[in-house]
């Protein structure tokens, strides 16, 4: 166990004589793809520590972030006493560490100067996090904004992949490309400074991914990719980020801020494609009232 606790970042700033203090306290658990550790509205009474795995964390069937390998998640149950704020669930196998609040501060309480220099960096790394959310929330309602405001599918799919661009600062480009329900191909709705041409091929890749969106390396360039998806989960099309700098790698967050941007063309498309029928409708309406002017 001490082993495996010096690996972990979360307590780099204790030495090993203090991990075998806290060695006692930590409990090891196992869970499989699907489970939920807590739900919104749990006591929070403990936190986690991810030895291999991945969490999800979700507020009403929207994932917020997600955590793997040396994460820790539900840490503000440390400093506060309320409810959980969100559900946690597991999408793979997961292997984790879990320390009860009680028995973590008693161990701070008896490690005073390394447990002050854990407490500064844990509230760092707090910080850090809500500055990740507040670029979430911020780049989820532009969007919903940009869909409402819109005069139709092209405008709507530049406004929002500018966006992105810019919110997504990994990025240097992407494209939007969306399935033409007359023709079942692929039809370009918007690109900026992105050299991927071949559509089909282009979806054929992202399809053998079997997620629905995720992270690719190619030989020059990162990509960052999402599906876009009506209320059946029917692929509409996907949203392409890319990235010409190896050095810059896309985060989890990246994902989930496009992820959830993913669902919010989804709709709009829809929107679009209904106000687009809708006014075909009213011009066949309108040349067949022409056509029987012109008949008296």
């Amino acid at each position: 166990m001490i082993d495996k606790l010096k690996k972990l970042e979360f307590f780099r700033v204790f030495d090993e004589n203090d991990l075998k203090d806290l060695a006692p306290h930590v409990k090891t658990e196992t869970h499989q793809a699907g489970d939920t550790l807590f739900r919104e509205g749990d006591n929070g009474d403990c936190m986690y520590i991810i030895d291999k795995g991945q969490i999800d964390i979700v507020k009403r069937n929207k994932t917020l972030s997600m955590f793997t390998d040396g994460d820790v998640f539900g840490e503000m149950a440390l400093f506060e006493d309320s409810p959980r704020s969100a559900d946690a669930i597991t999408s793979s196998e997961c292997a984790l560490y879990k320390i009860l609040n009680q028995d973590f501060h008693a161990f701070i309480f008896d490690h005073p100067k390394p447990g002050i220099r854990f407490l500064y960096e844990t509230v760092q790394e707090m910080s850090q996090r809500l500055r990740k959310t507040s670029d979430y929330l911020t780049t989820v309602f532009e969007t919903g904004k940009l869909i409402g405001e819109s005069y139709g599918l092209q405008d709507m799919c530049d406004r929002i992949l500018q966006r992105l661009v810019e919110d997504i600062r990994e990025s240097t480009g992407g494209l939007i490309m969306i399935m033409n329900p007359f023709t079942d191909t692929y039809d370009l709705a918007s690109q900026i400074h992105s050299s991927l041409t071949d559509l089909e091929r282009t979806a054929e890749l992202m399809a053998s991914m079997d997620t629905g969106s995720g992270t690719l390396a190619t030989n020059d360039r990162q990509l960052l990719f999402t599906t876009i998806q009506n209320e059946k989960n029917a692929v509409l099309g996907y949203i392409i980020l890319e990235s010409t700098d190896h050095a810059t790698v896309f985060t989890i967050q990246d994902e989930v801020i496009l992820s959830a941007v993913g669902n919010q063309v989804g709709m709009g498309i829809l929107r679009a494609y209904a106000k687009q029928e809708e006014d075909a409708r009213k011009r066949l309406e309108q040349n067949r009232m022409n056509a029987e002017r012109w008949a008296l």
